[in-house]
């Protein structure tokens, strides 16, 4: 099935065809056939294992006589991975690279420094108000065309993320307006009542390049608000998305080999909508459920929630990160992969992460309101009823006393003896049988 297009991009004209096909091979094959076409240049896809997939077409397509040649794709990120190469033997820690880019790209610098001699603003953004009222409220009307795929799927959810450029520009600056100005300050927050808080949303546009990642900062950088805002936010395109994508272009090999601290578990089976009601963590149940329903949830759940209690509950990295990978809108390997593997279950030990993201009830409670509603008493330590974050934190850190020693974190060993390990341990395995 073909259909012809011209579309107005920029002021320029752009003429095209719309192919559905069965295969690539297929689709490829036959309008080379038809329309006497004996060189193909492709965009290298940023998902590898396309990209190698790509490569056995071509392989397939040369016996026919047809040429599949590959540009660099540079849109998606704003330095390529050959530039990466040249520059780094090997990934740096991402606060180098952070610095590397804002140099190279002059962001957010005067002459060869940063604007207010500050690199990031990481130690103030931790805060939480109690005042905080839900934050989102933008709606996208549903396109024909994604009208058409829901019936042809059988789905009547309603989807509320952008599924074209249009859309995708409206939510940048919805977001610019409403929540940029907020953002860094309750970045790390979390309400049991707002599912997004002051998050963009918008790794979904530009991931699936309805926004291309240069114009976003462009956007950031000319509204009217505190350094710290545009910095976090910009950190978290220009330093951590590029770091990412690098990272695993670098070690994509090996990296799903790794499973540094040996954990083995299955991913327990309130992981999905027919066991939910198994989980009596609220927290948990919470974030868990938030991504079931929206396929989203912020970095802060993600991380100190629902990455924080796998490693804690030894589950093993590759099942996560298959559940991370199916479950989230905006995930794609190249940015699922290093975050759930390296980065929060420490898979590869300190080649990503300097450290275990480990913490007890403490940080949760402090960033969010979900200790109140839930089941479990987080000023218990050793009862039955005690929050599960604090006695599978200190079982963590009991068996794994080197690595915090290594990370120059002996402060949290040393406050093992202030803890009953006995009763932490007795309390773990009743906990995790």
């Amino acid at each position: 099935m073909w259909y012809n297009f011209i579309k107005e991009i920029n002021n320029f004209w752009y003429s095209g065809e719309f192919v559905i096909w069965k295969s690539y091979y297929e689709t490829i094959l036959n309008y080379s056939l038809t329309n006497w076409v004996k060189e193909i240049l492709l965009v290298k896809p940023v998902e590898d294992y396309v990209y190698k997939n790509f490569l056995k077409i071509s392989s397939k397509l040369e016996k026919k006589w047809i040429i599949l040649s590959f540009l660099e794709d540079k849109i998606s990120f704003l330095l390529s991975h050959n530039d990466f190469l040249i520059n780094y033997k090997k990934p740096p820690i991402m606060e180098t690279f952070y610095r590397f880019m804002r140099k190279k790209f002059d962001i957010l610098m005067d002459w060869n420094y940063p604007l207010w001699w500050k690199w990031n603003f990481d130690d103030e953004n931790r805060k939480f108000d109690k005042n905080h009222i839900k934050s989102h409220n933008f709606i996208f009307e549903e396109s024909k065309w994604l009208i058409a795929a829901k019936k042809y799927y059988k789905n009547s959810d309603f989807i509320n993320y952008p599924t074209n450029r249009e859309q995708s520009i409206k939510l940048l600056n919805y977001f610019v307006k409403n929540h940029l100005d907020s953002f860094w300050k309750l970045e790390d927050a979390m309400y049991q009542n707002d599912d997004f808080v002051h998050h963009s949303l918008l790794s979904i546009p530009i991931n699936f390049w309805l926004l291309y990642p240069k114009e976003v900062i462009e956007v950031i950088l000319k509204h009217e608000t505190d350094l710290n805002n545009k910095e976090w936010f910009i950190r978290q395109i220009l330093g951590w998305r590029e770091y990412m994508y690098h990272f695993f272009q670098f070690y994509k090999d090996d990296i799903y080999k790794n499973n540094f601290l040996n954990n083995y578990k299955k991913l327990p089976n309130y992981f999905w909508w027919t066991n939910l009601d198994n989980c009596n963590l609220n927290c948990l149940k919470t974030s868990i459920s938030r991504v079931l329903q929206n396929n989203y949830g912020h970095h802060i759940e993600r991380l100190m929630i629902i990455w924080n209690y796998t490693l804690l509950y030894w589950v093993t990295p590759l099942e996560i990160n298959k559940w991370f990978f199916e479950n989230y809108i905006d995930a794609f390997e190249w940015v699922v992969t290093p975050n759930v593997m390296s980065m929060s279950q420490f898979s590869d030990g300190w080649r990503l992460a300097t450290k275990p993201y480990v913490s007890s009830w403490n940080y949760i409670n402090k960033m969010s309101d979900f200790c109140k509603n839930c089941k479990y008493n987080v000023k218990n330590k050793y009862e039955l009823d005690s929050c599960p974050f604090n006695f599978l934190y200190w079982n963590f850190v009991d068996e794994n006393k080197e690595i915090f020693q290594k990370t120059r974190q002996p402060f949290v060993v040393k406050n093992l003896e202030k803890i009953d390990i006995k009763n932490i341990i007795k309390l773990k395995k009743e906990f995790i049988k």
